[in-house]
């Protein structure tokens, strides 16, 4: 018997298949790439049903009822690639795909097709938990042909395949202003890659340099690769006469960006003049958690009770074995509401690098301190506690990283500040504020500085215009810029901020024309940035400024004489003192 429902079932699908689509050759052929035809079989009082040519079992057989033919409405829309579910709530069968949501209700003529209420052939029913809908309604939802033969009865209906992504390589491509050029004359470059099928998610010059410096023809190779792995290459060839147009010395001094690097000679800069002035010190407190430098275990490194403004810097590496959750939870202690607000705030790392960890944490410190939005304040009630720092919460410092932050904060009254590193995994059921009173308070590591300092920010009275011959500023030389002291309040024992970092220097004063404005580390390597007329540049993008023999640009005055604002934050991980250089472009302070 079942054999013989096979063969008929085969017969009718072919059958109805051959009435239904005459197909051309070129309708068959869009079969094969961009169309899909289907065909569904069913036999009255039956569970066989013959989908594309396959036979299965549907969930109930097809049953005549209320002078309708039924279908169970999981099978059919399972086949159809719809996904079925159940609300319990509004006791609704819901099939769903793409944008497309239909709900069923048992007992009713309606149902609805994305909200919009429509009306069934036959009042619908449930056969042993099995939704069941009319045949001809589901055509009618679906646009699918219907046809019956019989006691059999045949779906058809065609779907739009995707036509297989093929993946392409981006295509290289770039020009330069000229193709000859004098040695030492700048060199325009325009990148001119294109991906019409992807993303160009790496750029790699090879040879490219902003001048050359040998005659001579030299190549130029440009790599690119887009989000599918794949690459491409274009290479230029340059002819460099014997002609020259600057030596390499003025031309770096002319055309190195600000926020990169040059050569420059370290025993020079100590042939500078020394440019004299004077500090005003602001009222502005600091705290500094930063020793122990790497945490070993979990616990308190630091605490202190502050009202009013101060900037706070965080800077910790993790050598616990365990990622550790970096907290500072701020406590009102008082009888009576406290407000606080966070003026700015910058986050680096993360990271491998101490100095890169420090260069990310002062850049973005400064730009919110510039260009950041007022954020909402912050309003404590009596013993109540919060974290201030979600953003540094929120990234579990794992072992053997770097994370350093830095933070201006603005309080009403006095509230007490704790910075906090939990063992990530070992408490899970307790919050921060159940922990604090259980923590240790962590020893110092007799290296790094834990304290609290008065007057951190400090303004350098310069009474003259710079640059007309080359001179330097001294930051951090201990006979005019000396260290902060303070007191760390956890052991209330004296302590000197030495390097002086988290400290606010400011400097306004008036530059020559075509003057070069750099930075030179005199102390080791230094990796932060600055604010130059309220734009953050950084000291240096691609790497540091590893030895006194480099000199960072900031930034060049143009024809006339001009005003030049600057914004330093010793920024952690590097090193003072620190020459800010002035030197004229068209002569060699070397």
């Amino acid at each position: 018997m079942r054999k013989r429902i096979q063969k008929q079932l085969v017969k009718v699908t072919i059958g109805s298949m051959l009435l239904a689509t005459p197909l051309s050759a070129a309708q068959v052929l869009a079969q094969d790439t961009t169309t899909q035809f289907h065909t569904l079989v069913l036999q009255q009082d039956s569970t066989t049903v013959e989908y594309n040519g396959q036979l299965s079992t549907a969930a109930q057989p097809v049953t005549y009822a209320k002078g309708a033919n039924f279908i169970p409405l999981s099978t059919v829309a399972k086949l159809y690639g719809y996904t079925v579910t159940y609300d319990a709530a509004t006791k609704e069968s819901v099939v769903s795909k793409d944008d497309v949501e239909l709900r069923f209700l048992a007992g009713t003529t309606r149902y609805t097709l994305n909200g919009e209420e429509r009306f069934a052939a036959s009042e619908l029913f449930t056969q042993q938990g099995s939704m069941m809908v009319p045949i001809r309604t589901w055509s009618q939802i679906t646009g699918s042909r219907f046809e019956v033969s019989g006691t059999t009865y045949a779906l058809s209906w065609r779907t739009e395949a995707k036509a297989p992504e093929v993946k392409l390589p981006p295509f290289a491509q770039f020009s330069t202003n000229k193709s000859v050029y004098k040695m030492g004359e700048p060199i325009e470059y325009y990148n001119e890659s294109y991906d019409d099928n992807g993303t160009i998610v790496k750029t790699e010059w090879v040879g490219k340099q902003r001048a050359f410096f040998r005659p001579g023809f030299v190549k130029v190779t440009l790599n690119v690769t887009n989000n599918h792995g794949l690459t491409s290459s274009y290479t230029q060839e340059l002819r460099i006469t014997e002609e020259q147009l600057y030596s390499e010395d003025e031309f770096n001094l002319l055309y190195t960006p600000p926020g990169d690097k040059l050569p420059f000679s370290g025993s020079s800069v100590l042939r500078m003049e020394n440019v004299p002035y004077t500090i005003e010190s602001s009222p502005m407190q600091l705290i500094r958690s930063n020793s122990p430098e790497y945490f070993l275990e979990e616990g308190i490194a630091y605490q202190d009770s502050l009202a009013g403004t101060f900037r706070i810097n965080i800077h910790n590496g993790n050598r616990s074995g365990k990622a550790l959750t970096i907290y500072m939870v701020a406590t009102n202690n008082q009888s009576y509401p406290v407000a606080y607000n966070i003026n700015a705030f910058g986050k680096g790392g993360p990271t491998n690098y101490v100095s890169t960890s420090g260069k990310n944490a002062v850049a973005r410190f400064l730009d919110d301190l510039a260009h950041g939005k007022p954020r909402e304040q912050v309003i404590l009630q009596p013993g109540e506690s919060v974290i201030v720092l979600p953003d540094v919460a929120d990234t579990p410092l794992k072992p053997n990283l770097i994370m350093t932050s830095y933070t201006e904060i603005h309080t009403t009254d006095e509230l007490q500040f704790t910075v906090a590193a939990v063992d990530a995994q070992a408490h899970p059921n307790q919050s921060i504020f159940e922990l604090l009173p259980e923590l240790k308070k962590l020893d110092r590591d007799g290296r790094h500085v834990r304290g609290t300092f008065q007057d951190a920010d400090r303004s350098l009275i310069i009474n003259e215009s710079l640059g007309y011959k080359p001179q330097r500023i001294a930051i951090g030389d201990q006979k005019v810029d000396s260290f902060l002291v303070g007191m760390d309040s956890m052991l209330g024992v004296q302590e000197t901020n030495k390097g002086n970092t988290g400290v606010r220097y400011n400097i306004q004063v008036r530059v020559a024309p075509n003057t070069l404005i750099g930075l030179n580390a005199r102390g080791g390597h230094y990796a932060g940035a600055l604010l130059v007329n309220d734009q953050v540049v950084q000291m240096v993008e691609k790497s540091i400024l590893k030895d006194p023999n480099e000199m960072g640009v900031l930034y060049r005055t143009g024809n006339t004489e001009e005003l030049v604002s600057l914004t330093l934050i010793v920024a952690s991980g590097s090193n003072l003192p620190l020459s800010l250089l002035f030197v004229p472009i068209n002569s060699s302070a070397q």
